[in-house]
């Protein structure tokens, strides 16, 4: 799981601090790099290992001991890491097999799966290269330990992100756990035609080893949905608009209070860079105490805001923006959103803000006054239900 690379490095990379990536030779040097992983998470995440349950912490062990490490150095500092494995080292737990809907895979040899996840990134290196050369390198590390599919799971900020360099969502769940949703994605490491359709960094790695059509074809028969997607995050203006117009069944200009105010040209530039992330009756798209990383706009289904005890506060339908308060004010998630109706969302970034402002100052002005007016307009409502209950006791 990738951390989102937003901050440019604090100098210029030296031939002194030239990145190297390199693979853990032994147990003191691995020792080392999961406590940099371990400070990284803590400092910049809030996820501590003390917080998981001892089983928990107990299967992180067996696994950090039994993967392969890479780690990445500017000089003599560590910048990066990363754990890989496939299933033949480490067998997927039970989670991992429904999460993953790994039965479908039952024919392949363990060998041919990988799992790659835990991959942070220090601070100062998450402007320069550094991302890209770990995630090559962890391709080569799953293609040379014989896999043919890697797996690994994303917030749905970086879904986008992950869809551009070649990984595709296939599985029908998500992943909760104590870095909140996560998305579940597989790259079918033989689907040269694919990578290279998209302009991925991983197209010239893939034909290093000649690639498996059968697998290629074998995914396409078995996912047709996914293997058929085009990347959202890669249509154009034009398509983008298209998409969310038939998704709300009206002009999103008039569905959406988001782009109130907004033209037609506005709002497609500011869209342009949107993801969108599908979701199943009963899954949370967020939960209370995450720190609220995105907003999202409802195009289908239904969705409701629970607190802690399960109690709705609020009901919404498509059009809606939920997830703001969080999002503005970069505070944890005061409940839990809850899908009720199968759903569909495009996904707002505080990456794809930060662009916004940067390039179009005027657009990221009115979204912002939007988004405050919504703000408002929620606080108000909750205002009067609590008026009306205090004066009903």
């Amino acid at each position: 799981m990738v951390q989102t690379a937003t901050k440019p490095p604090a100098k210029a990379e030296g031939a002194k601090d030239r990145l190297q990536v390199r693979e853990v030779a032994n147990a003191a040097q691995r020792e080392k790099i999961l406590e940099f992983r371990d400070r990284i998470l803590a400092d910049e995440r809030g996820l501590k290992p003390d917080a998981m349950s001892r089983g928990e912490q107990l299967e992180q062990a067996a696994r950090d001991q039994a993967a392969r490490h890479l780690f990445l150095t500017a000089g003599k500092a560590i910048a990066g890491c990363l754990r890989s494995y496939t299933a033949d080292l480490i067998a997927p737990s039970d989670e991992m097999t429904e999460v993953y809907e790994l039965s479908a895979f039952a024919d392949f040899k363990p060998a041919y799966l990988s799992f790659t996840d835990h991959m942070v990134i220090g601070d100062r290196w998450r402007g320069s290269q550094a991302p890209a050369l770990m995630t090559a390198a962890a391709f080569k590390l799953a293609r040379g330990m014989g896999a043919h599919f890697d797996f690994t799971y994303c917030p749905p900020s970086l879904v986008g992100l992950y869809e551009k360099i070649g990984y595709r969502c296939y599985s029908s769940q998500n992943l909760e756990g104590s870095e909140g949703l996560q998305v579940p994605m597989v790259l079918v490491m033989d689907d040269v035609e694919h990578m290279k359709s998209i302009n991925s960094p991983f197209a010239p790695l893939a034909m290093l080893k000649t690639p498996d059509q059968g697998v290629v074809n074998w995914f396409a028969n078995r996912f047709p949905e996914a293997a058929g997607r085009k990347v959202k995050a890669l249509r154009d203006e034009q398509k983008m608009w298209e998409y969310l117009t038939n998704q709300l069944h009206q002009n999103p200009l008039h569905g959406v209070a988001l782009l109130e105010d907004l033209s037609y040209d506005e709002a497609r530039r500011f869209l342009k860079k949107a993801t969108t992330l599908a979701l199943r009756a009963g899954e949370r798209l967020a939960r209370a105490g995450d720190m609220g990383e995105e907003a999202f706009v409802l195009l289908s289904g239904n969705i409701e805001i629970r607190d802690r005890h399960g109690s709705v506060l609020a009901r919404f339908a498509k059009g809606a923006v939920v997830g703001e308060m969080a999002y503005l004010a970069a505070t944890p998630r005061s409940a839990d959103i809850v899908i009720t109706k199968d759903a569909e969302v495009l996904v707002l970034t505080k990456d794809m803000f930060r662009k916004t402002i940067e390039r179009d100052p005027a657009v990221a002005s009115k979204v912002l006054l939007n988004l405050n007016l919504i703000l408002s307009e929620r606080l108000l409502a909750t205002s009067a239900q609590l008026t009306a209950h205090t004066q009903g006791l």
